[in-house]
């Protein structure tokens, strides 16, 4: 799944993707796999972790990074029942505040931010809209923020998991 360095300078279009864990970031894992598609281009699943430090596996327990690693590619089966092979995908683990560390990472004019928002749990809605405001003002490239699909949100509310959810996504 990890194909090719997302960061040599020779890589084209590259598309980031923050995932959470919710519902909406499972949103925006699906649209974030279409506009890779659409740009042809480098896929990168980002899981930040509270905590210090921005820099790439710094700061902490390389066993929580690769945990978050292996929740990156479950959140593929979960949104799209498996990890796409026609694209070049990399899953990262990061400590560090979620919109700095992707303002950070997406530092070409050409690449996108994809973030889901609109989860009805306020702290979650929160986190999402701290998060989406550093992106849109901090970035240097554009930020597409998925909204939760709107019969999805009075599911997020039930304890149905993620993966059950799949099939109500829209392709």
């Amino acid at each position: 799944m990890d194909a090719g360095d997302p960061f040599d300078e020779t890589t084209g279009f590259r598309v980031f993707v923050a995932l959470d864990g919710s519902l909406a970031s499972l949103a925006a894992l699906r649209r974030a796999v279409g506009e890779a598609r659409l740009r042809d281009a480098h896929l990168v699943a980002v899981r930040v972790l509270s905590g210090s430090g921005a820099l790439r596996d710094l700061d902490g327990c390389e066993e929580d990074l690769q945990r978050a690693r292996d929740t990156v590619w479950t959140a593929f089966e979960e949104a799209l029942g498996q990890v796409p092979e026609d694209l070049d995908i990399s899953a990262m683990a990061l400590r560090g505040g979620a919109g700095a560390t992707l303002v950070d990472l997406a530092d070409r004019a050409d690449d996108l931010i994809v973030l889901g928002v609109g989860d009805p749990r306020p702290l979650r809605r929160w986190r999402a809209r701290v998060t989406a405001r550093h992106c849109v003002a901090h970035a240097g490239c554009p930020v597409l923020a998925v909204p939760l699909p709107h019969h999805l949100r009075a599911l997020s509310r039930t304890r149905l998991r993620p993966r059950d959810v799949d099939r109500l996504l829209p392709d």
